[in-house]
This record gives C-alpha cells, sequence and structure tokens, in this order.
C-alpha cells in the first residue's frame, strides 16, 4: 500500500516537472518574458515515447518533455534563452541516450526557434530540417503563436 501510494506521488510529481515548459496544444497564448523565446520542434516515431530529455548546456540544468504518442507530434516549449541539446528519450523500458551534448540548437529570447525534425526509429534517431511540416502542425496547435511570430505561412 505505502509503495502504491509512492508511486502514485512520484508519478504526479515528474508529470508536474514534465509540464513545465511544454506548450499543450490549444492553451491559451501567453507573451514570452523578455529572457524567453520558444523552442519548436517535431518528434515523429513508430513507438510511444514516455519522456523526451533536453539540458540547457549553459545552466547545466535538464528537463523531461512528457509523453509522445506514436506518428507525428509538434512540440513548442517556452523557455529561457540558452543553449538547448536533445540529449535521450523513453521508450518501453529502455533508456536512449545520445554521445556527448546530443542534439543542440540556440534559443533566441523573443523568437520562435526551429529545432528540427527528429524520426526516432530503432536503433537510429536522426534531424532532418522540415520547417513547413512544424508549420502546419505549429498552427493547428498553437494558431496565435503561429502568427506571432511565422506570420504569413500562418494565415489560414
Amino acid at each position: 500500500m505505502l509503495k502504491n501510494i509512492f508511486l502514485i506521488c512520484s508519478f504526479f510529481l515528474i508529470s508536474s516537472c514534465a509540464s513545465q515548459y511544454r506548450i499543450s496544444p490549444g492553451a491559451a497564448y501567453s507573451p514570452l518574458k523578455p529572457d524567453e523565446g520558444y523552442l519548436g520542434f517535431v518528434i515523429n516515431t513508430l513507438d510511444p515515447l514516455r519522456s523526451i530529455q533536453l539540458s540547457n548546456t549553459e545552466s547545466g540544468s535538464s528537463f523531461y518533455v512528457g509523453r509522445v504518442d506514436q506518428g507525428t507530434t509538434q512540440i513548442t516549449l517556452k523557455v529561457s534563452a540558452g543553449e538547448y541539446c536533445f540529449i535521450g528519450f523513453d521508450v518501453y523500458d529502455l533508456r536512449v541516450d545520445y554521445k556527448d551534448q546530443g542534439f543542440c540548437t540556440y534559443v533566441e529570447a523573443g523568437e520562435m526557434n526551429y529545432f528540427s525534425e527528429f524520426f526516432i526509429r530503432k536503433p537510429v534517431t536522426s534531424s532532418v530540417p522540415n520547417f513547413p511540416r512544424f508549420v502546419r502542425l505549429l498552427r493547428k496547435d498553437h494558431l496565435e503563436i503561429c502568427k506571432e511570430y511565422i506570420n504569413d505561412e500562418c494565415k489560414l
């Protein structure tokens, strides 16, 4: 019984941390703070992912983006400016970590920063730029952000 309570509390703690930066589809638009930027990317996976781990190389902190379902998913994060790396993910009972720092990009304050589309396939992950697909998915999930930061490509 005590073990189950511990597991439930741990799940809610991890879930709340995982969603700290991720903007849920359809969430109300809120402006960026002066030191914040958006980090957008697409995950294309054949298997559902339990979590994705990113790190800020400047602060040394890392965080998890929550569950990603099988298929193609656009993810938008609101983060402080700085360099961020996609360093690993969890799928089923397997943890995959990238060598060195993984895939990295810099987030500029006051901008929508497009990272890439990540194709996650066993055992290889590849990063392929596909900005048009990202914009289509962003327009569907976050129309206000799309209009504010991408402009003409987001008009319906």
